[in-house]
């Protein structure tokens, strides 16, 4: 008889148990339905695409093999690696949309880098 009382309590403690989860799990699942989705505008906060120009005139820079470096931290071995990449006879960095110097060389590997020293485009000149 003792036995049975034991047993009769696991399987009552169990039960509810089981119906503690569900009862969680019903609620989780109805409060998820509940909530209202936030819509955003759209708006023109997304920067422009990056640049790619190649200066006529001089075929000793190919401006399209550095499209691999842009989004990374600019550093000196990958300024010299797009260097060598695009065959341009040198490379320096820019901040984004400043003007670079008047005279412009084909053969000159121009990277412009964002603020955060991210390279977001390039340009032969």
């Amino acid at each position: 008889m003792r036995i049975h009382q034991q047993h009769r309590g696991f399987i009552f403690t169990h039960a509810r148990g089981v119906m503690a989860a569900a009862l969680c799990a019903a609620s989780l699942f109805m409060a998820g339905c509940e909530t209202k989705p936030r819509f955003r505008p759209l708006t023109s906060d997304a920067p422009p695409p990056p640049v790619f120009v190649t200066v006529t005139g001089d075929a000793d820079c190919q401006v399209a093999q550095a499209r691999y470096a842009l989004g990374r931290a600019i550093d000196a071995p990958l300024l010299e690696e797009m260097r060598a990449r695009t065959g341009s006879r040198s490379a320096r960095t820019a901040p984004a949309g400043t003007p670079l110097p008047a005279p412009a060389d084909p053969g000159r590997l121009n990277v412009d880098v964002d603020p955060q020293g991210r390279i977001i485009g390039a340009r032969c000149g």
